[in-house]
């Protein structure tokens, strides 16, 4: 179910007509990295041969490439296999120590690697309570800034932050 919310959600971002991402999606010559699951590289192979209109979001370099390929691998292996009290517990720790030195996942602005973690974290977010999210307050704030974008929300509704802290640090 996440991955096929993930799909209609980043065909629909980047505009990539089912017609245009099924004959992308068909072809054999998907090579996927390492990976126990086709379907994101597909995915990927699609937003990457398709002419896409948010192509600012792409890479500028092998560098950026690479480490937008490395973050959907870890959406794939870390989120996506793993359920909602195992996201919590581990991917929302490591996410925040990441979150707390940059603001986006690769770069210094805003890529794939962002779109693809945002699809892939929402129902978790939608689960969490508000102490948690305080808890991860850097992946909480760049989750609630990516949500702001309209063109990456599509409808999905508006996970509620406080703009105020309710808990004390010692509750953690």
């Amino acid at each position: 179910m996440a991955l096929n919310f993930i799909e209609q959600n980043v065909t629909k971002y980047f505009n990539i007509s089912n017609q245009q991402y099924s004959t992308i999606t068909n072809s054999n010559d998907i090579k996927p990295l390492k990976t126990e699951n086709l379907y994101l590289w597909k995915l990927f192979q699609a937003i990457s041969s398709a002419n896409v209109k948010r192509s600012d979001i792409l890479w500028s370099s092998k560098e950026e490439e690479f480490l937008i390929k490395q973050w959907i691998e870890y959406t794939n292996s870390h989120i996506l296999h793993a359920s909602v009290s195992q996201v919590t517990s581990h991917v929302l720790n490591e996410l925040n120590q990441v979150f707390s030195k940059q603001s986006f996942l690769v770069a210094d602005r805003f890529t794939l690697a962002d779109v693809f973690m945002y699809y892939s974290l929402i129902s978790v977010f939608k689960e969490l309570t508000l102490q948690s999210k305080e808890k991860h307050q850097h992946v909480s704030r760049w989750f609630s800034h990516v949500q702001s974008l309209p063109e990456v929300r599509l409808g999905n509704p508006v996970v509620l932050f406080s703009k105020t802290p309710l808990y004390s640090g010692s509750s953690h």
